[in-house]
């Protein structure tokens, strides 16, 4: 019989699926940002040479997750536009769920879940498993390739054969707490939200997460709230 879940429930099982995944791990969320223990639970199972396959459908991955996810062994990645279910499952159990693989909705959101268990519900758990495959065939397969991140770099300014603005305000950035895009600005590294938590205590050397320019974990705080790298291509920008 399916059990209810409530958020921390929710939480733990997912969790738990991917810890006792022994040949096959499917996780469906429109919403992907994981957190750090999850991505360690994933290399784990990528380790055990499990097969993985990720479906999602909102919003762009940042560099530093697709970086994250091109390092394990045996992941697919898909991309599904209209996806709005959230279900998670290995070869034995399942979560039918409101919550994404969402770091915030982890911590913050009120969600609920049903866990269900294939020895008891097979019927129920088969049906689910056959709408994800429907979902699956339908996806647009993305390619995960680790970026070297110095060519990278290097290839945005190789070329000086134009003049680039002394300020490119259509550049998009990241709040360097939470990650949301926002306006590339490191005057102005936080989003709305994150800026109202920080201007509480205004403390400009507070550490945070990411970059404020190409979203990869970085320890950055509101003083230096871009990483080396970035900060020496905001400079030639300003020449």
């Amino acid at each position: 019989m399916a059990e209810f879940l409530t958020t921390s429930g929710t939480s733990y099982h997912i969790e738990k699926i991917i810890i006792e995944a022994k040949n096959k791990l499917v996780l469906v969320s429109p919403y992907l940002q994981i957190s750090k223990t999850l991505y360690e639970r994933l290399k784990d199972a990528s380790n055990k040479n499990v097969s993985i396959k990720i479906i999602y459908g909102k919003d762009e991955l940042k560099p530093n997750e697709k970086n994250s996810l091109a390092e394990l062994k045996n992941i697919e990645l898909y991309y599904f536009q209209n996806l709005h279910a959230k279900c998670y499952f290995n070869e034995s159990k399942m979560v039918i769920t409101s919550m994404n693989m969402y770091e915030f909705s982890e911590k913050t959101n009120r969600e609920m879940g049903v866990l269900i268990d294939r020895s008891i519900d097979k019927d129920l758990f088969e049906k689910a498993v056959a709408e994800t495959l429907s979902i699956l065939q339908s996806s647009e397969p993305i390619p995960l390739k680790k970026a070297e991140r110095q060519n990278a770099i290097q290839a945005r300014f190789a070329s000086k054969e134009q003049p680039k603005p002394k300020y490119q305000k259509q550049l998009r950035g990241y709040c360097i707490r939470c990650e949301t895009r926002i306006d590339y600005n490191p005057e102005k590294p936080y989003c709305a939200d994150c800026f109202s938590i920080w201007a509480q205590f205004e403390n400009p050397e507070y550490t945070e997460n990411v970059c404020h320019r190409c979203g990869e974990y970085y320890a950055t705080s509101m003083n230096k709230p871009q990483d080396r790298d970035c900060f020496s291509l905001w400079k030639k920008e300003q020449w």
